[in-house]
């Protein structure tokens, strides 16, 4: 099974047997769960590094915090705990020895905390350049000029933010957001959520609940040829892997990523049917 040429988009493929699906917004409470305006993208950015890398449970600060009880650390713990139990020898090789063993350990850990944060950050700024650098075309979005109705018909793509409304000053605070991509996914069955994040200061809403039942109901219109729903995740999500397993995804594969010369972590491919 082949995609359609981009000429031809695939929602518009099947059109005559499918009214095509409004874009309408989700309401519980405060919170309204709709599809991504231009204007949301600064708050969509700041909200992605908070989320991968300031929040206390952000990736960059499990790997962290993880890192305290890796080998790499517990060699630099060795090496600093030798170091310094040589400096107080009489011998005076050893305790130039031994200075030189505790800074070469203290670099090492010290190293090793760098990379990590460089690495979480360098994975911010190379998404901001790609699909959150575009959120309207790389998610393949209609604009329309009245946010709850859309001007055209909208595509297997899609990307969903919760906003908090203030109509006395008719603005909105972005404090979550889930894209859906069809077009890149080489498989024609199936379309990958990427990115969901939600503010810390608005956790325990529901708002990731609500977003992912938005992007399978989207979901749910364009089957087939949609059938499955995937994501990549890391081990340093296990928030996010615990909501995943609670929405009846499941591990399909894992493959190790480099971070460092001296580090690594798990990714893992989680898969759900769309009418599971």
């Amino acid at each position: 099974m082949t995609r359609p040429t981009p000429s031809t988009p695939s929602y518009m493929a099947n059109s005559t047997t499918r009214p095509s699906s409004m874009v309408i917004p989700i309401s519980s409470g405060d919170i309204v769960i709709r599809q991504f305006q231009p204007e949301d993208a600064e708050q969509i950015h700041a909200l992605f590094l908070e989320g991968l890398v300031y929040a206390p449970d952000s990736a960059h600060n499990v790997a962290q915090h993880r890192n305290l009880s890796s080998r790499v650390s517990c060699l630099a713990y060795l090496g600093f705990a030798l170091g310094l139990g040589c400096l107080f020898r009489n011998n005076i090789a050893v305790r130039v020895g031994g200075g030189a063993l505790t800074l070469g350990a203290t670099a090492l850990f010290v190293h090793v905390r760098r990379t990590i944060t460089k690495f979480w950050v360098d994975v911010c700024a190379r998404t901001r350049e790609t699909d959150l650098g575009d959120i309207t075309h790389f998610y393949d979005l209609p604009l329309p000029a009245n946010p709850t109705q859309a001007s055209e018909p909208q595509g297997p793509s899609g990307f969903w933010v919760a906003v908090i409304e203030s109509p006395e000053d008719k603005s909105s605070e972005v404090v979550g957001y889930l894209g859906f991509d069809y077009r890149l996914n080489p498989d024609p069955s199936s379309g990958e959520l990427r990115h969901m994040i939600v503010s810390m200061n608005h956790r325990r809403r529901r708002i990731g609940s609500l977003l992912l039942a938005a992007v399978v109901n989207h979901a749910r219109r364009h089957a087939p040829p949609i059938e499955t729903l995937d994501l990549a995740i890391t081990e340093f999500q296990p928030g996010a892997w615990k909501f995943y397993e609670n929405n009846r995804f499941s591990s399909v594969g894992t493959r190790i990523m480099k971070i460092g010369p001296l580090l690594s972590m798990t990714v893992s491919r989680l898969s759900r049917k769309v009418f599971d």
